[in-house]
C-alpha cells in the first residue's frame, strides 16, 4: 500500500483507528436499512411478531393519532433488544429484530421514545379487505419533549429574544465564523425590506446562504413560513439535506415536496400542511401546481424563493413552469427572492417580468481561480487519481471525488485507499450523523486529505480549502455539475475541476433515471403486464396482482424494469386513479380501478416531474461531453448576466 506519509513515520493514531473501523462497516452501511435510523427525530415503521385472539377487533378500534407506548424486553427469551408496542396494557405487537437492534441500546443508555398510530394497513370497501397491521409513528424525546412538528418550537430560538442575536445563531449554523459577502447582504436588505429581488451570483457564491437565513429569520422572529420551487426534486433533496445538518438543530421545520418521497413522508408532509405545522417546504412546481389548494389558511406562505430561476424562459413548455407566476399570484402575492447565475438579456426581462422584480442585485465576481482538466474519457479512472493525489505539490492539499451512489464511493475509496492510505475516505448519507461529523472535521483539519462522496458532500459544509475536485461520473444537471465543481477553491486560491467521465457515462445515467422515472412507452408495457398478472379476488371478484415490487418485477421480466421501477410506475398509476394499492391478511394487493376516458400522464405529478429529469438531462450532455474546456470553465467561473443594466436596483 502506497502512503502520503513516509513509510514508518509514525504509530498508528486515532485517525487510522477511525478510517479502518468505518471501511470495516463500509458493507454494513450499504445494506443496513437502518444504518442512521438512531439519527432520526421521527420515524415510521410497522408493527410484527405476535397474534392474539381478538387481535382483529382490537385493531379495528384503533385510530390515526391513538397513543402508543414503548416497552423494552431485555429479557425476553427471544430477542434481548425486543422492544414491546402497547395500547394501554394490550400488547399489540414489537419492533422487528434488525431495526430494534439499533434503537434498544439507545433507549438503555437513556433516549425516551414516544409512539402514536400513523394508519392502520388493509381495510377495503364492503368488510373484503380485514386489518392486517398497524403502521406507527416514532418520535424521539428531548428534554421530556416529543420532537412532533408541532413540539419542535422547544428547539427554536426564543421569539421575543433580541433579532440581532437570532440572526447571529442562524448565520453562525450556516457558515460558521464567516460573514456573508457584500453581495450576499445587499440581497439580504432588498429581502428584509420586502421588495420582490432577483439575485444572479455565480457559482459558489452563496445564492442558498440568501435564502436560508431569509427564510430561518422569518421562522424563527416571525413565524413566516417559506416556499422554495426548485426545477429538478434531485436539487430540492440535496437542500433538504443541507438544512437537515444545519438549521434542524435550532428547530426549523422543514419539508420536500416531490414525487421522490415515500408515502410516509407524504403523510407527515400532509399532516403539516393542514396544520400549518411547517416552515419551509422545497417543492417542485409540479408538486406546487397540482397542490395549490394545500397552500391556504394556516399554510399560506409569507415568503417564496424560485432557486435556478432561469427555468421560467427555458422551461416554458413545461405546464408548472409557465403557470407558476400564476400559482404564486394565487398564494397572494407573498414577497419573491429569485435566484439564478444565468440571466443573459432575454432571461433576465422573463424573469423580472414574470415575477414581477422590483430590486436586483448582481455580483459580477469572476472566480479565476478555477481551472477544469479535461480528462474525460479516461480509461483507468484509480490510475489517474492516484497520480494526481500522490504527485500534489502540498501534502495537506484536499480533494474531493464525487461519484453517482453509495456503492460507487465505497469502492472507489477502497480502491484508492490501497494506493494511498487512510488519508483516503467514503462519505454518504446511510453513514450514522456521528461518522459523518468525525469525517468533516478530520477533513477540515487536515487529517484526512480525500474524500469520496456522493452529492450529500458540501451542502451545509464549509470547506473553503480544496484544491481539487474529482466528477468521477457524469452528472444528472448542470445545477449539481455546478454545484460540485463549485466547491473548489473557495477561499479564493488556485484549484482544479477534473473531469473524469466520459461518453459511457451516459448510457449509465439513461439507465439510472429510468429506473426511478419510467417513460410513457415504459409505462403502458409495465400496465399492460400488470393486467395480465390479475387474478379475480376470492372476496368481491376484482382483478388484483399479489406481489411486492421485486416480486412484481421479476415475474414481469420487461427490459430496464427493477423494483425500483414499478414502486415509480404504481406511485404513478395511483395518483392516476388507474390502480388501488394496499395490504390485506394475504399480503399487499394491487387493485385496478374502473377507468373511462382518457388519462392525460402529463397531469401526474410525479410523472412530470420524470420527464423533467429527463429532459435536463438530455440538455445537459449536449455541454458537458462535448464542450472545450474552455467553455465548461467559464459555466462555472463567472456569472452571466444582461447587458446595459445596472448591477444593483
Amino acid at each position: 500500500m502506497r502512503s502520503f506519509e513516509e513509510p514508518g513515520s509514525a504509530p498508528p493514531s486515532a485517525t487510522d483507528a477511525f478510517v479502518e473501523r468505518l471501511f470495516a462497516k463500509g458493507d454494513e452501511y450499504l445494506h443496513d436499512t437502518y444504518a442512521t435510523i438512531g439519527d432520526a427525530v421521527r420515524f415510521h415503521t410497522k408493527l410484527a411478531g405476535v397474534s392474539f385472539e381478538g387481535r382483529q377487533d382490537v385493531i379495528a378500534g384503533l385510530h390515526a393519532g391513538a397513543p402508543l407506548e414503548l416497552r423494552r424486553q431485555a429479557d425476553n427469551p427471544h430477542d434481548s433488544n425486543a422492544i414491546a408496542v402497547h395500547y394501554g396494557q394490550l400488547q399489540l405487537g414489537f419492533f422487528n429484530r434488525r431495526l430494534a437492534a439499533h434503537i434498544a441500546p439507545l433507549m438503555d443508555a437513556g433516549a425516551r421514545y414516544g409512539a402514536r398510530v400513523a394508519s392502520l394497513t388493509g381495510g377495503g370497501s364492503g368488510g373484503e379487505f380485514k386489518h392486517r397491521g398497524v403502521n406507527v409513528v416514532v418520535e424521539r424525546e428531548a428534554s421530556g419533549v416529543l420532537q412532533r412538528a408541532d413540539a419542535a418550537a422547544a428547539q427554536r430560538p426564543d421569539i421575543e429574544a433580541d433579532a440581532t442575536e437570532t440572526g447571529e445563531r442562524i448565520r453562525s449554523a450556516l457558515i460558521g465564523a464567516s460573514a456573508p459577502h457584500e453581495a450576499q447582504r445587499a440581497v439580504l436588505e432588498r429581502v428584509e425590506a420586502g421588495k420582490n429581488t432577483l439575485a444572479v451570483l455565480g457559482t459558489g457564491r452563496g445564492k442558498s446562504f440568501c435564502f436560508q437565513y431569509a427564510a430561518a429569520m422569518r421562522a424563527f422572529t416571525g413565524g413566516g413560513k417559506t416556499l422554495v420551487v426548485y426545477p429538478l426534486r434531485a436539487l430540492a433533496n440535496d437542500q433538504h439535506e443541507a438544512l437537515r445538518r444545519t438549521l434542524e438543530p435550532l428547530g426549523l421545520r422543514f419539508f420536500r415536496a416531490n414525487g421522490s418521497i415515500d408515502s410516509d413522508e407524504r403523510e407527515d408532509l400532509f399532516a403539516a400542511l393542514r396544520e400549518g405545522s411547517w416552515d419551509v417546504i422545497l417543492a417542485t412546481p409540479e408538486f406546487l401546481e397540482f397542490h395549490r389548494e394545500a397552500f391556504r389558511g394556516r399554510s399560506t406562505p409569507s415568503f417564496v424563493v424560485v432557486d435556478e430561476a432561469h427555468h421560467l424562459a427555458e422551461s416554458r413548455h413545461r405546464p408548472a413552469y409557465s403557470r407558476l407566476p400564476a400559482t404564486i399570484s394565487s398564494l397572494g402575492n407573498p414577497p419573491v427572492l429569485a435566484l439564478t447565475a444565468t440571466a443573459g438579456d432575454e432571461t433576465f426581462r422573463r424573469i423580472v417580468d414574470d415575477l414581477r422584480i422590483e430590486s436586483w442585485v448582481i455580483d459580477p465576481t469572476v472566480r479565476s481561480n478555477l481551472h477544469v482538466t479535461d480528462a474525460r474519457g479516461t480509461k483507468d479512472k484509480i490510475g489517474y487519481l492516484t497520480e494526481l493525489f500522490s504527485a500534489v505539490e502540498s501534502p495537506q492539499a484536499k480533494g474531493i471525488i464525487y461519484c453517482h451512489s453509495r456503492p460507487e464511493v465505497t469502492k472507489v475509496a477502497q480502491r484508492l485507499r490501497a494506493q494511498l492510505g487512510n488519508k483516503v475516505m467514503f462519505y454518504h448519507g446511510k453513514m450514522p450523523n456521528a461518522e459523518r461529523l468525525e469525517v468533516e472535521r478530520l477533513f477540515r483539519e487536515g487529517e484526512l486529505r480525500v474524500v469520496v462522496a456522493t452529492s450529500a458532500f458540501g451542502e451545509g459544509i464549509d470547506l473553503p480549502d480544496v484544491r481539487n475536485v474529482v466528477l468521477f461520473h457524469l452528472n444528472f444537471d448542470s445545477g449539481e455539475f455546478n454545484q460540485q465543481a463549485g466547491r473548489a477553491g473557495r477561499d479564493g486560491s488556485p484549484a482544479e475541476i477534473h473531469l473524469l467521465y466520459g461518453p459511457h457515462d451516459r448510457t449509465l445515467n439513461e439507465f439510472l433515471i429510468d429506473l426511478d422515472a419510467p417513460p410513457l412507452e415504459r409505462l403502458r408495457e409495465i400496465y399492460r403486464g400488470l393486467r395480465g398478472l390479475a387474478r379475480p379476488s376470492t372476496g368481491s371478484g376484482q382483478a388484483l396482482v399479489r406481489g411486492g415490487n421485486t416480486e412484481i418485477a421479476g415475474t414481469l421480466e420487461i427490459d430496464r424494469v427493477r423494483d425500483r421501477t414499478i414502486d415509480a410506475a404504481l406511485r404513478i398509476f395511483s395518483d392516476s386513479r388507474l390502480v388501488e394499492v394496499g395490504e390485506d391478511d394475504d399480503g399487499r394487493f394491487v387493485r385496478f380501478l374502473s377507468v373511462s376516458g382518457r388519462i392525460e400522464m402529463e397531469r401526474n405529478e410525479r410523472y412530470a416531474e420524470g420527464e423533467a429529469t429527463r429532459e435536463a438531462f438530455l440538455r445537459f450532455c449536449e455541454l458537458a461531453l462535448f464542450a472545450p474546456a474552455e467553455t465548461l470553465e467559464r459555466v462555472l467561473n463567472r456569472p452571466i448576466y444582461p447587458s446595459n443594466i445596472h448591477l444593483r436596483r
